[in-house]
């Protein structure tokens, strides 16, 4: 009951940062993706089965919100991602800063690939990442990440002395 409420209360913050990030720029989903932070998060803490659930989540939410004309491409990436960065934590040792934030950098690419392969499979128009972009958007997630994790680490370390 505990992870769905923080599951929760992270995908609203997701919501948010997206939100402020779309009265800054254009098109917030190119630079930074929010709710995939989420989504990595709870697949490393809770393993692919809480990465698939936090994955589905977080997708609807933002295929709801910010989404294309078809709902549930995110959903269905998201739940992709999740499950396999779950599985993949709960195999190997993922606890460091440049491990994690090597996760985000290939969860996001991912993640930008699977749904532009879904677009392409339904027969929707999906506006291409260019290789600069995605690169891009992978880094600053990786980053951004990165710090947000070692935050909420060590925050929850110190609940725990």
């Amino acid at each position: 009951m505990r992870r769905l409420f923080w599951t929760t209360v992270a995908i609203l913050g997701a919501v948010l940062v997206e939100t402020a990030l779309g009265y800054l720029v254009s098109e917030p989903g190119r630079y930074l993706d929010p709710f995939l932070l989420v989504v990595v998060y709870c697949a490393l803490k809770g393993g692919e089965g809480q990465g698939l659930l936090a994955g589905v989540a977080a997708g609807w939410v933002q295929d709801l919100l910010f989404g294309g004309p078809i709902l549930g491409l995110s959903a269905l990436a998201k739940l992709l991602v999740g499950f396999v960065v779950g599985a993949a934590g709960s195999h190997f040792l993922i606890s460091g800063a440049s491990a994690r934030a090597l996760v985000l950098l290939l969860a996001t690419v991912a993640d930008a690939l699977l749904v532009q392969w879904l677009a392409s499979v339904f027969g929707i128009e999906a506006s291409p990442m260019s290789p600069v972009t995605l690169a891009s958007r992978a880094t600053l997630t990786a980053v951004v990440g990165g710090v947000l994790y070692a935050g909420i680490d060590r925050r929850l370390q110190g609940s725990e002395l």
